[in-house]
């Protein structure tokens, strides 16, 4: 399978693609994960996403330091190619997303039952592999640290990124009063392409420090 592969620390955006001094390369010919358990499932990877801790990774500034060489990538789509023995929550064509600490850049990867998500008919791979890592981060804070209620107010800076997007819907659906606070070209490429309106609501936004206005998605 082809797996985009880390081969030493740096920074992969200092020198081109395919160069020799760059600390990944892609392999053409890396084996295909084997199934690791009774309950396992590998999958057939169709989207990934990128996350700054991927980057942090390749960095090795990351405070997970995995040992190289090493696969980078987490939140992930794609197909259920083949399960475990004892596999229940699963059938082979299946379509799934998830997480992981490592491994999603490339074209499959196994992780246990538990771990996947069944993504619904209709629902869009792409949106959905890059759904766990950014609603997985809004959802623990907002819902089980902050414990945030109706007719709270909340202020979400940099509003226009996976994760600021992801905690005024969550902000919205737990019925708070919530300002999102980006830039006016970050807001616009975020907030108006929205298909799905119903999923934001009435937010305050507020752009580039000058103008506060109350959308009217």
């Amino acid at each position: 399978m082809e797996a985009l592969v880390c081969r030493k620390l740096g920074d992969p955006t200092a020198t081109e693609p395919g160069s020799p001094e760059s600390p990944v390369e892609v392999s053409k010919n890396h084996p295909i994960p084997p199934l690791t358990s009774d309950t396992a499932v590998r999958v057939k990877v169709t989207a990934t996403s990128l996350n700054f801790a991927n980057y942090l990774q390749i960095l090795g500034k990351y405070q997970e330091k995995p040992p190289l060489p090493f696969i980078p990538g987490s939140d992930y789509s794609g197909i259920v190619d083949a399960i475990g023995p004892s596999v229940t929550k699963f059938r082979v064509g299946d379509r799934v997303c998830s997480f992981a600490p490592l491994g999603s850049y490339a074209q499959f990867i196994v992780a246990d039952q538990s771990l996947l998500f069944l993504v619904p008919e209709g629902c869009d791979m792409i949106a959905a592999a890059a759904l766990p890592v950014a609603f997985g981060t809004s959802h623990v804070a907002l819902v089980h640290r902050a414990r945030l209620t109706s007719g709270q107010v909340l202020m979400v800076l940099g509003a226009a990124g996976g994760v600021g997007l992801a905690a005024v819907q969550i902000g919205k659906i737990c019925g708070a009063v919530v300002i999102a606070v980006a830039s006016l070209s970050q807001a616009n490429l975020a907030f108006g392409d929205i298909k799905d309106r119903k999923a934001i609501g009435k937010v305050m936004i507020a752009l580039d420090h000058k103008a506060t206005l109350s959308s009217k998605l």
